[in-house]
């Protein structure tokens, strides 16, 4: 299952990090930026998920924005395994962490502003 995924993009950084907050929190995350293009995504509670393992949301991805000529990278990385949660858990997140890097590519397509995506 990838850690992470490149999406790259046209456009300038300020406008990656307009679209990307956009789509994160339009799929019920919370940013939390740690600089210009470094950040933090993170949707549902994390004690309800240490309670209740894979039965609970609790979805948290770091990501960076690395500037390039003809625009920039997004890149979303996973961070956890879902293992509190057991195989089912771990399962969960990696299908979430795919959901979401195919939720962003499409905002992006949708905006005609995607150039490739790839997937670690």
């Amino acid at each position: 299952m990838a850690k992470y995924a490149d999406i790259a993009v046209k456009g300038s950084v300020e406008n990656i990090q307009n679209l990307a907050l956009q789509a994160f929190t339009s799929n019920g995350f919370t940013i939390q930026w740690d600089g210009p293009t470094k950040g933090k995504a993170e949707k549902g509670s994390k004690g309800a998920n240490i309670l209740l393992g894979a039965m609970a949301q609790h979805h948290t991805v770091t990501f960076e924005i690395y500037p390039a000529t003809e625009g920039g990278t997004l890149r979303p990385i996973k961070v956890g395994s879902g293992a509190a949660g057991g195989l089912l858990g771990m399962r969960k997140v990696n299908k979430q962490f795919d959901q979401l890097t195919d939720t962003l590519s499409t905002w992006f397509k949708q905006q005609g502003l995607l150039l490739n995506v790839k997937k670690e």
